[in-house]
């Protein structure tokens, strides 16, 4: 099932199909972030039937990643069996959480399976946690991460910790949250902080940044990332060109990836959850969505994590070809992503 999954994946990459499916688990979450509009009072989630249904209908398309998101998708007690069923499809998932929920039994869990975990941290500054994530919980999350330690080195995916940059970011809180990272075994990363039309960011002026606040946060990352991790360093390339307001290439929405809704309905991307997709005449739904995406790229460029990752690894594909071995010894120390 795996291999040949992975061919379907291959076939879709070739075409521009998409492989990933960012999956809204459930709009519930037990944070208030500033600069996320995602998160809902409601949720009209999938049953796991329902579920294991979509994830077959993805697999027959060739999506080879899904993305467990929310809200908070550990919120859901049954989170484990969603992992499994995408799993059984041969689709790798990935939890994305901020950690309040996060029990060493279901680190456990995931820890057993093929699959990436991603812990949102946003700040070790007690306040500065707070005024990001809207609750006071930071102390939960660090006792919750001290609390899988054992686990250290022996889970099957690869576990991040991620970091939302915005002009309240300070240089030396990550380099405080990357130690603290590599402290407890997970490998660390970081993204800009991203509002547009505000249908997923939401924006908020005390966080909005210019590209000369936050580059030099950037830059360093950059320079460890060319020593440790290289599929990083080439997304952090790619970074510094967005926020110095560069024109960016087409991004990866209905290309490379795809929204699905916590109702099981699909859209072209986080921004434009209204565009229904039709995964039975997806061709079609493409052909019709791509002067609006163009437009969007060109007028309101994002960088969300699936929204150009994808792309920009393909075009730089002989470059990772290239320096392929060292890239297998690095994905081993936290474990392999894909």
């Amino acid at each position: 099932m795996l291999i040949k999954q992975k061919v379907k994946t291959a076939r879709n990459i070739l075409l521009h199909k998409p492989i990933l499916t960012i999956f809204d688990v459930t709009k519930l979450c037990n944070e208030r972030c500033p600069m996320c509009n995602i998160w809902k009072t409601e949720s009209n989630d999938m049953t796991l039937k329902e579920i294991k249904q979509k994830a077959l209908e993805l697999q027959k398309f060739g999506v080879g990643y899904v993305f467990l998101q929310g809200g908070d998708p550990l919120l859901r007690k049954d989170i484990i069996q969603i992992v499994d069923i995408f799993l059984s499809y041969g689709i790798r998932p990935t939890i994305i959480t901020n950690g309040i929920l996060l029990t060493p039994k279901l680190a456990e869990e995931i820890a057993k399976r093929h699959c990436n975990l991603a812990i949102s941290i946003d700040s070790l500054i007690p306040e500065r946690y707070k005024m990001l994530r809207g609750v006071d919980m930071l102390l939960k999350v660090k006792q919750n991460i001290k609390n899988i330690d054992y686990l250290k080195g022996k889970h099957k995916g690869n576990w991040s910790i991620t970091t939302t940059i915005t002009k309240v970011t300070e240089l030396s809180d990550v380099k405080n949250m990357m130690k603290y990272a590599y402290y407890h075994g997970f490998m660390y990363a970081i993204r800009p902080y991203i509002t547009v039309s505000g249908t997923a960011g939401k924006k908020d002026d005390s966080l909005v940044y210019e590209y000369k606040d936050v580059l030099e946060i950037f830059e360093y990352m950059l320079r460890r990332a060319y020593k440790e991790n290289l599929f990083a360093a080439m997304i952090y390339e790619e970074h510094i060109k967005y926020i110095k307001g560069n024109k960016m290439p087409e991004c990866d929405a209905i290309k490379y990836s795809f929204l699905m809704k916590e109702t099981g309905e699909l859209a072209p991307c986080i921004e434009f959850p209204n565009m229904s997709i039709d995964i039975h005449n997806f061709s079609k739904n493409k052909k019709e969505y791509a002067k609006t995406l163009q437009r969007c790229n060109c007028t309101t460029p994002c960088f969300y994590n699936d929204a150009r990752e994808i792309g920009f690894l393909w075009h730089k594909k002989w470059r990772i070809l290239c320096h392929f071995p060292s890239l297998m010894k690095q994905m081993k120390r936290y474990g392999n992503f894909f």
